[in-house]
C-alpha cells in the first residue's frame, strides 16, 4: 500500500517526516502542490495532508468518484493535534491510518462514520480485513442503518469469524446456515457470507452479498489459445458449481503456460493475480490418492501427469479439489478452495 505526505509549512515539513518515518511513503512539499496532490490521488492507496481541511476539499472534491475507488486521505493539522479522517474512512482504510498517524503524532484520531462512532460492526471493513468481496456494496447503507437503529440482521453462513460470533452473542446478529436459507421470509436486512449462495429470486428484504476468496482455478490451454475463450470457459465451470467469479483468489498454471497472453487477459479481466506452479511440485504430489485424472497427451507436452487440476491444488496450499479437470477445446480448467478461508 502506497502513501504520500503532503505539506505547505516549515512545521508541516517537521511533521510529514516523522510520520514517515513510522509510516514510509513519499513526500512533497509546496511546490507544484496542486498538481502533486490531484496527481497523487489516482497514484496512490492513501493521501495524508498537513494543512487546513478546506484546501483538501476544494482540490480533491472534483476527482471523488465512489468509495469503493477513492484512496483513503486523512487530514492533520501542522503540530499533529487532530488527524480527521476525511474520505474512504472503511473500504480506502482511512480510519484506520487516521488513528495510526495520531499514535505517531501524538494527537487524536477523528473518526466521523457511524457504525465506528457508535462501536457497530461494519461489514465493509469487515470484508477489507478479511480479503473478502462485496458484490453489491449498494446494499450495505440497509445493513449498516439496521445495526444504528437497534434493529437485528441476518448473517447466512457456514463460516466462523470471531467479529460474527461476538455480534451474535450480543444479540446483535443472527446467524443462519447456507442449507435452506433459499426459503426464508422473515423480513430481516440480511448478509450473506459465501462464495455462492444467492436467492433465486429478489426476496423482500435488502440483502448484501459478500464473496470470500477462497477459489484457485487451475489453467491448462493450447499454445496462443483466445482469452476471450479462456475466460468463458472459467466461468461456465464456476456457475455450474454455483460459485461467483468474485470468489477467486487466483489462477494458477506451469510455467510454460505463463506467458500466455490468453491467461493473463483473463487475470485482467477478472482482477486476480496469476500464481505460477513449480514443476517439481507437482511431481512430487501423489496424483492417485488424490484421484486426480491425468493425460498421456499432457504429460508428453509437459512432463507432468496434471496442470489444471494440480496447479488449482497446490495454488489453494493443498486444500480441497472442488472440480477436477473440465475439457473445453484446446483449454482445461479446475478449481480447488483454500481450507483457511476464516
Amino acid at each position: 500500500m502506497t502513501t504520500a505526505y503532503f505539506y505547505l509549512t516549515a512545521e508541516g515539513e517537521s511533521l510529514a517526516h516523522r510520520l514517515a518515518a513510522g509510516h514510509p511513503g513519499d513526500l512533497y512539499g509546496k511546490e507544484n502542490f496542486k498538481e502533486n496532490l490531484r496527481r497523487g490521488f489516482s497514484r496512490y492507496d492513501y493521501l495524508v495532508c498537513i494543512m487546513a481541511t478546506g484546501i483538501v476539499v476544494r482540490i480533491l472534491a472534483p476527482l471523488i468518484t465512489h468509495k469503493t475507488k477513492d484512496p483513503g486521505v486523512v487530514v492533520l493539522d501542522q503540530r499533529g493535534r487532530h488527524a480527521i479522517s476525511l474520505l474512504s474512512g472503511h473500504l480506502g482504510g482511512a480510519n484506520e491510518l487516521a488513528r495510526k498517524m495520531a499514535l505517531l503524532s501524538g494527537g487524536e484520531a477523528v473518526i466521523t462514520t457511524a457504525t465506528d462512532v457508535a462501536g457497530e460492526l461494519s461489514f465493509d471493513t469487515f470484508a477489507q480485513s478479511h480479503g473478502i468481496a462485496i458484490e453489491n456494496i449498494e446494499m450495505l447503507k440497509h445493513i449498516s442503518g439496521a445495526f444504528l437503529d437497534g434493529q437485528p440482521v441476518r448473517v447466512i453462513t457456514d463460516k466462523s469469524y470471531p467479529e460474527l460470533t461476538k455480534a451474535a452473542e450480543a444479540r446483535k446478529l443472527i446467524l443462519h446456515p447456507v442449507r435452506g436459507a433459499d426459503g426464508l421470509s422473515e423480513q430481516l436486512p440480511t448478509v450473506v457470507l459465501d462464495e455462492g449462495f444467492s436467492f433465486p429470486k429478489p426476496p423482500g428484504f435488502p440483502v448484501l452479498y459478500l464473496r470470500p476468496r477462497t477459489i484457485c482455478a487451475g489453467i491448462g490451454c493450447k499454445r496462443n489459445a483466445d482469452g476471450a475463450s479462456i475466460e468463458d470457459a472459467l466461468l461456465a465451470v464456476l456457475k455450474k458449481e454455483g460459485l461467483s467469479p468474485l470468489s477467486l483468489k487466483c489462477i494458477s498454471t506451469i510455467p510454460l503456460k505463463a506467458d500466455e497472453p490468453g491467461i493473463h487477459f483473463v487475470c485482467e479481466r477478472l482482477s486476480v493475480p496469476l500464481t505460477v506452479i513449480p514443476p517439481e511440485e507437482i511431481k512430487a504430489l501423489d496424483i492417485d490418492s488424490l484421484g486426480i485424472q491425468t493425460s498421456s497427451f499432457v504429460a508428453e507436452q509437459t512432463g507432468l501427469l496434471s496442470v489444471s487440476t494440480a496447479s488449482s491444488y497446490l495454488a489453494s496450499g493443498k486444500g480441497r479439489i472442488l472440480k477436477d479437470k473440465v475439457k473445453f477445446k484446446g483449454i482445461t480448467v479446475a478449481l480447488s478452495q483454500t481450507m483457511n478461508d476464516a
